[in-house]
């Protein structure tokens, strides 16, 4: 469960076609705008009456607003909980006001931001301007391989000369280091060289404050960076979430250029499969959204050789994905003895059996994600 819901929403913005534009995109995604304010008058008077705890509410103006004056404005930060102001043509008499957001994508995203934590910030740097392709790995629940595709993804990334860096953003249960047998990897400041052209660093509580400024570095500096954000059961109430646990997924969201979202085809995954989906209708994210199916099995009939259609459980979770419109449909075959002694061993697929069928799959993989 998230620590907060969605604040309420007071709007005091003159312009009608721009009002009309945050206060609907806000209302799709699930927030509450109470009160539309037509001038400062109206404003004072609805805030000497609400019943609304302001506290817990953001107030979003245009400096252009009938009678607004910037010693309001400054009062109002003391009161509201976030004061947001947007104009195209801002006054110097009123500071820190920013451009009117060009999309409903790109309003959600500072949104979000800006009810989480003012001591963490997140840096967005649009992805023209950036060298790195970002690639986040997420599953709906746990169990599910997603830090084993991470891993190997990364890997494989490396292997084709790609200079890679393995983020392990499951900052509630990271689980990168103990699969690869790596020391203290939690506490290095920065990344660890574990082959030619990867690299692996881990996010702590203790080190989250300045992920924003270490991955804005690293987009400038990788090829890739492959993030594994491990398991995001309520993602609607991450993006919103003022914990330090959810960062890495607001962050995900809004900068990576794709999240691949792993799912296994028996009932219980294909549960949690279904309740992502519910979840990811409430909102809208800026990163493209991939499927992976894990584990596929092949369709057989009694007596024969696996065949090469997928069974009626992997067609039901191809169909579950279906009003995602996902941008990729991928698939990795079951081969549950290469995951065993990659386990034990503390390795990647490639170490331990690099002609294995799972790893073949997941360097096509690589390949394919590159285009």
């Amino acid at each position: 469960m998230a620590e907060i819901a969605l604040p309420i929403v007071i709007t005091a913005i003159a312009d009608a076609s721009t009002e009309g534009f945050i206060a609907s995109s806000l209302f799709s995604q699930g927030w509450s705008v109470v009160f539309r304010a037509l001038d400062a008058q109206s404003l004072l008077t609805y805030l000497d009456h609400c019943p609304e705890k302001l506290d817990e509410a953001v107030l979003i103006y245009s400096p252009d607003l009938p009678g607004l004056t910037p010693i309001q404005i400054k009062n109002f930060q003391s009161s509201f909980r976030q004061v947001v102001g947007f104009s195209d043509n801002a006054s110097p008499e009123f500071p820190g006001v920013l451009s009117i957001p060009k999309s409903q994508t790109e309003l959600l995203n500072f949104m979000r931001g800006s009810v989480r934590s003012p001591l963490i910030r997140n840096q967005h740097i649009p992805q023209q301007n950036r060298r790195a392709r970002v690639i986040a790995v997420a599953s709906p629940a746990g169990s599910t391989g997603c830090t084993t595709v991470a891993i190997n993804l990364a890997m494989e990334m490396s292997i084709l000369g790609k200079s890679t860096l393995l983020v392990d953003g499951d900052v509630r249960s990271p689980s990168v280091a103990l699969l690869l047998g790596i020391h203290n990897l939690g506490k290095d400041q920065s990344s660890c060289d574990f082959s030619a052209n990867l690299k692996i660093c881990e996010f702590t509580q203790e080190k989250i404050s300045s992920f924003s400024d270490f991955l804005a570095g690293a987009t400038q500096v990788f090829d890739y960076l492959i993030v594994d954000l491990g398991s995001i059961e309520e993602l609607s109430d991450s993006l919103t979430d003022r914990r330090w646990g959810s960062t890495l997924i607001h962050w995900a969201c809004e900068s990576a250029d794709e999240i691949v979202f792993v799912g296994k085809s028996d009932p219980l995954a294909i549960h949690r499969f279904e309740s992502l989906i519910r979840n990811l209708s409430k909102v809208t994210i800026s990163a493209r959204i991939s499927c992976l199916l894990n584990m596929q099995r092949i369709g057989r009939k009694p007596g024969r050789k696996p065949g090469r259609k997928p069974s009626a459980k992997d067609e039901q979770f191809i169909a579950v994905c279906a009003p995602l419109r996902p941008h990729r449909m991928l698939s990795l075959p079951r081969d549950i003895s290469t995951i065993a002694k990659a386990e034990v061993d503390r390795a990647t697929l490639i170490e331990v059996s690099d002609k294995s069928r799972l790893r073949k799959a997941i360097a096509k993989l690589a390949v394919e994600l590159q285009s």
